[in-house]
């Protein structure tokens, strides 16, 4: 049990800043909120906290941790003239080149760094096709390792032929037949299965239908990059004669558990449908800035907009930033605070997961500083030049809050990062990953 004496609450939904309190968390949750509760609690660990805030831990809602051995790659990359030629010339290179070591350091690497900046929750779409069988769980033990939550799924792709395909989609039941029978024995769980797809433009109808059965039989939700480019708007109407909103439709894959990545090319129609099927849209600010795919002007049209990295990363400040500057660049009607409520929103869509097969009164709260909540917490050292009160939080995160603040973090109730300090062995995480990027270097070398 761990007792946070003197801490002010920041929330974000609806967003406030508490007098001092104390708040206690026992078996991962939050147990009490009050004054004086080392009294009630006196076994309890205390966690002095001098007044800092204590707030719920943030949510990348759409990432690509097989990426995070790709930072400062030295390895001879085509020029590109489009987003179709990027994806050939660069990641899908990168993504053949992985194998299980590489997979491994670089799912712990990214899990680290995302950790200790205040991410407590991770909704990773990986791709590792010559290495599908047995990599999300993989990817699950690098969860365990660090102490992250987290949703995790294949991205099934047809661009490696027929077989490849099949893989994918295998890969992805197995996931979620492994995690619902280790719920179904009581086992605490840290992460829970998606069904991913890669893109429309790479998925024929044939690879539509088997995830659409994949959807149905496991009961989890699906997700997927959707008109990121122009191009995959374009492919789905020339070939397949649907926007690809309503072609993912028209196979039941549009339902409240779905995560549409990107959604920069959407129609009108198209995003009334992802409203009507109460979809997810995950936004990725500075994804979109570096590949140049263009803006999101529909973005305001959404109902469930959540924020994501596609893999830059997971510092979910940097983000948040980087989405209200650009919208603002764009002459968009959103301040702060509507992008502050697609932040909290990836509390929504874990609710909505780690309550498949929940009884009503054992459904999670996540997101929320208060009594029964999943104890997933940063205490942040912030010394605020001005107020913080509940009119200027999203204000004070846009331009002052960042991830150099974070003293510790909880994640179910266990610290993962202690006073700035890993509660993992960071130094043999790094050492691995920068030995494993070698490797990854060279076999992306081999695959030109």
């Amino acid at each position: 049990m761990t007792l946070f004496e003197n801490v002010r609450v920041l929330s974000f939904n609806p967003p406030s800043v508490s007098p001092a309190t104390d708040v206690a968390v026992e078996d991962g949750k939050i147990a009490a909120i009050g004054q004086a509760l080392a009294e009630r609690y006196p076994q309890a660990e205390k966690v002095a906290g001098g007044g800092r805030f204590l707030s719920p831990g943030l949510v990348c809602s759409h990432t690509h941790l097989y990426s995070a051995l790709a930072r400062g790659m030295i390895v001879d990359i085509k020029p590109s003239k489009d987003f179709a030629q990027q994806l050939r010339n660069l990641w899908w290179r990168l993504d053949r080149a992985i194998d299980l070591p590489i997979l491994e350091s670089s799912a712990l690497a990214g899990c680290a760094d995302a950790v200790m900046s205040g991410v407590t929750s991770l909704v990773d779409h990986h791709a590792s096709p010559e290495a599908i069988d047995g990599s999300l769980s993989v990817i699950r033990k690098a969860y365990e390792e660090i102490g992250l939550r987290g949703l995790l799924c294949y991205e099934t792709t047809d661009r490696n032929g027929d077989e490849g395909s099949r893989a994918g989609v295998r890969e992805n039941v197995r996931f979620a037949k492994e995690t619902a029978a280790d719920r179904a024995a009581g086992k605490a769980v840290l992460t829970e299965a998606c069904i991913g797809g890669h893109a429309p433009f790479t998925l024929g109808d044939g690879d539509l239908a088997a995830l659409a059965d994949a959807v149905k039989t496991t009961g989890r939700g699906f997700h997927i990059h959707v008109a990121e480019d122009k191009y995959d708007a374009v492919d789905s109407r020339h070939r397949h004669g649907l926007d690809p909103i309503a072609r993912l439709d028209k196979f039941g894959l549009l339902r409240p558990l779905s995560i549409i990545g990107h959604g920069v090319w959407l129609t009108e129609s198209e995003v009334a449908l992802m409203n009507e099927r109460d979809a997810f849209l995950a936004h990725n600010a500075r994804s979109n800035m570096n590949n140049a795919v263009g803006y999101n002007g529909l973005l305001t049209k959404h109902r469930n907009v959540v924020l994501g990295t596609d893999g830059m990363g997971a510092d979910m400040l940097e983000e948040f930033k980087f989405a209200v500057f650009r919208h603002r660049e764009s002459q968009g009607p959103w301040w702060p605070g509507e992008f502050l409520a697609c932040m909290d929103r990836g509390n929504r869509l874990l609710e909505r997961y780690f309550s498949i097969g929940a009884k009503s009164a054992e459904k999670p709260v996540f997101g929320k500083v208060e009594t029964g909540a999943a104890a997933d917490l940063v205490l942040w050292d912030y010394e605020t030049p001005t107020p913080l009160v509940a009119d200027n939080v999203a204000g004070h995160l846009a331009f002052g809050l960042s991830a150099r603040s974070v003293n510790s973090v909880m994640v179910a109730g266990r610290f993962a990062v202690r006073d700035r300090s890993p509660c993992f062995d960071a130094e043999r995480i790094g050492a691995k990953a920068r030995e494993q990027a070698q490797r990854l270097w060279t076999r992306m070398g081999d695959r030109a």
